[in-house]
């Protein structure tokens, strides 16, 4: 099936519910019709005007084809580029697998079953998991609130799983470092909308508590908290209606923070399939299971297609993955 100008404006003018129908169905249409995630990649960027990948520049014109796919010249910096340039598929050479590795995924595999049955290595799956889950970060701008929103704080260990030391000194120097608890801002209303946000080292800080309220919620909203002073304060500060959920009312329905509360004890749970994760990729764990919950229906075949359409948002998901990896402990 060849993508034209046409075929994507059908795409982009399909209601409501039929785009939802259309992303259960995304898994099937693509087998069938023999499309690949690169495939449906190009859908998500050609519905959109091609960007240059190093300046970020409009101003690009076509430079001829390579290997059957269009190439861009940019105009400003003179950069060619594919359209495919830093987007998930991005130095993917087995990328027909792409799917067939989503897939395991969303079965709740581990890295190196997913290799096991897809047909890559152990290296390819961590890569692969990582992309995905660095091309779906960028969803968390678009969360907000709604009515009645719980607040409430998790504090994780800090932890540093599967780094490599040059030398023995190096390690033992590093195994005598204590270091402090990560936060983790959790935050959640009555209609199911969602946030994990990794916001630093020891407690939830009240300067992060104000800006996140400032950016996902209203005047409109009821913010139900913890007697714990950031959050009193950023509370307190804020314009918001707000309730102190106190041990005495802790069992009210409707002012509790009993939902935020069964988040994170699922959450946790959820956790526990991994073993362990290093901080440095704890955002990313923690939007994958805000999307879980968010976004997918816990049906295997019709959340294939919607991760990756998800995924496919991100047309700078290479380069967020690129610079998540070259960090240092």
């Amino acid at each position: 099936m060849e993508y034209t100008t046409e075929n994507i404006e059908k795409m982009l003018a399909l209601t409501k519910e039929g785009k939802r129908e259309f992303l259960d169905n995304l898994y099937e249409f693509l087998n069938s019709n023999r499309l690949t995630a690169l495939d449906y990649q190009r859908i998500k960027i050609l519905s959109t005007a091609p960007i240059c990948p190093r300046c970020d520049c409009e101003y690009v014109t076509k430079a001829g084809m390579s290997d059957g796919r269009q190439v861009y010249k940019c105009k400003k910096c003179g950069y060619r580029f594919r359209e495919t340039a830093k987007s998930l598929v991005y130095y993917s050479h087995k990328y027909y697998l792409l799917m067939d590795y989503i897939k395991c995924m969303l079965e709740g595999k581990s890295l190196r079953a997913c290799a096991r049955e897809v047909g890559i290595s152990l290296p390819t799956s961590f890569k692969w998991r990582h992309k995905i889950l660095a091309a779906i970060q960028g969803l968390e701008g678009g969360i907000n609130f709604s009515g009645i929103t719980e607040t409430d704080e998790l504090l994780l260990q800090y932890s540093e799983k599967g780094r490599k030391f040059k030398t023995i000194e190096e390690k033992e120097e590093a195994m005598k470092t204590v270091h402090p608890n990560v936060a983790v801002l959790v935050m959640t209303d009555r209609e199911g909308n969602l946030l994990f946000k990794h916001t630093g080292e020891n407690r939830v800080q009240n300067s992060l508590i104000k800006e996140e309220l400032k950016r996902r919620v209203s005047e409109k909203n009821l913010i139900c908290f913890k007697p714990n002073d950031e959050f009193t304060q950023a509370v307190l500060e804020s314009p918001i209606k707000k309730v102190l959920v106190r041990r005495k009312t802790k069992g009210l329905a409707i002012y509790s923070v009993n939902i935020a509360e069964k988040k994170i004890t699922n959450f946790l749970v959820w956790m526990m399939r991994f073993r362990g994760v290093a901080t440095k990729y704890l955002q990313n764990y923690l939007m994958w299971f805000v999307v879980m919950n968010k976004y997918l229906r816990d049906k295997v075949e019709s959340d294939i297609g919607r991760l990756l359409n998800l995924s496919s948002h991100d047309r700078w998901a290479w380069e967020r993955y690129f610079r998540l990896i070259k960090l240092k402990y």
